[in-house]
């Protein structure tokens, strides 16, 4: 697992050998949940609204924020990770 950062307390990172669409996750207490940094714009990863851990909505606003202030650094983070491709 590679950590991307620490920022106001929220933990990104991006697990080696993770898939496609470009993601990170995001972790803060129980908090936790993924990313999609693979448009213009980071957004709330598809299928998370099923995952019980991600539905505090003023974390999951704050968590996309602090994604989309820091997505240059989370895109290149993204690219440089060794998620075994061939």
């Amino acid at each position: 697992m590679a950590e991307i950062f620490r920022i106001k307390g929220y933990k990104f990172y991006i697990p080696s050998l993770d898939h496609d669409p470009a993601h990170v996750h995001v972790k803060k207490g129980n908090f936790t949940t993924r990313i999609d940094i693979s448009g213009d714009e980071a957004v709330w990863m598809a299928g998370e609204e099923s995952n019980p851990a991600a539905q505090d909505r003023k974390l999951r606003k704050a968590a996309i924020t602090l994604a989309n202030q820091n997505l240059i650094e989370l895109k290149q983070r993204w690219e440089g990770i060794d998620r075994g491709r061939q």
